[in-house]
This record gives C-alpha cells, structure tokens and sequence, in this order.
C-alpha cells in the first residue's frame, strides 16, 4: 500500500505541474512539439521515452480498477502504449509531435486540462485517505 500512495503522490505532483504549465503555457508546448517533430525520428523517440517512463511508473505501483482511480491507472496504460508505439514505430511519434506541434495550441490546453482533472482526482484520493470511490 505505500508503493500505491508513493505512486499517487507523484502521479499528483507531475500532473498537477504539467497540466498547469500546459494550460498556461500552450505555446511554450507547442513550441517544444515542434522542436521535437525537427528531429525527425528521433524527436518520435525521445517523445516515446517520455510517455513510457511516466507510463511504466504508474502501471508498476498503481493497480487500482475501481472508483474515479482507474482514471489514473489508465492514464498509466495510456502512456505505456504510446510510449511502446512511439518507440517501434518512431515515424507514428513523430506524427503525433507534429500533429501537436506550433499551430494547435488548444491541443496543449485540452492535454493541460486532461492532466489537471487526473491530478485533481488523485488529490481527492489522497486527502481522504484513499476512501475516494464512485
């Protein structure tokens, strides 16, 4: 069970940071997608990296699939599976980088805003002891 809170605590603070920075700053983002979409395939695998580092951490320690949680775990899965795509197939990243990239700044607000709704949940879990459920 600590490993399980450990997890939510940094899920909570990586969201919450991001998502912010995301949703205040979507140029910024936008711009450093773009930087990434320059690098060609390499930009696709860097960006997979990214995903599957964040990805593998919140499948390893957070097994929860049930209440508002599973938003979390998820999230995790999600991660994990673009990270492996964004690594096998680095011209799929570097589709998705590009596709984020300079001229689509509401992308990185509505990622912002994705990040801020799963770190919000995480935080509701954590103040109430981990009771939080559907």
């Amino acid at each position: 069970m600590a490993s399980e809170h450990a997890i939510q605590v940094f899920g909570f603070i990586n969201l919450l940071v991001i998502g912010l920075s995301m949703l205040l700053r979507p140029i910024f983002w936008s711009n450093f997608f773009a930087w990434l979409a320059r690098q060609g395939e390499a930009g696709g695998l860097a960006y997979g990296c990214i995903c599957l580092s964040f990805g593998s951490l919140v499948v390893a320690f957070h097994r929860v699939w049930h209440g508002l949680l599973v938003l979390y775990t998820l999230a995790g899965w999600f991660d994990v599976v673009l990270g492996i795509v964004c690594l096998i197939l680095p011209a799929v990243g570097l589709r998705l980088v590009s596709w984020a990239a300079t001229d689509r700044p509401v992308v990185c607000r509505l990622c912002g805003l994705i990040c801020l709704v799963v770190g919000a949940v995480i935080a509701i879990a954590l103040i109430s002891g981990g009771s939080f459920a559907l």
